[in-house]
């Protein structure tokens, strides 16, 4: 069973990768990789807090997806 934490530990996980990547290379592509990748990264962690928000109950936590959309639209704009 996935919990919070999975979710928070993958996001992590990408990030750093993307960082990694964003940093070190030296061509525009693979730097804007790296940046697509952190994106993905809080998309992913933003969706997790969202499926595990339980503040408002029997609503539908659209919250995060809505903003990962956002921001996917936003990433594909800068290629």
């Amino acid at each position: 069973m996935l919990t919070l934490n999975h979710f928070l530990v993958l996001g992590a996980l990408l990030f750093c990768i993307g960082l990694y990547g964003a940093l070190a290379k030296r061509n525009a592509i693979a730097v804007l990789m790296g940046i697509e990748v952190m994106l993905n990264a809080v998309n992913v962690t933003m969706v997790g807090f969202s499926f595990f928000n339980t503040v408002k109950p029997y609503s539908t936590y659209l919250t995060g997806q809505i903003f990962a959309i956002f921001i996917i639209t936003v990433a594909a704009m800068k290629w």
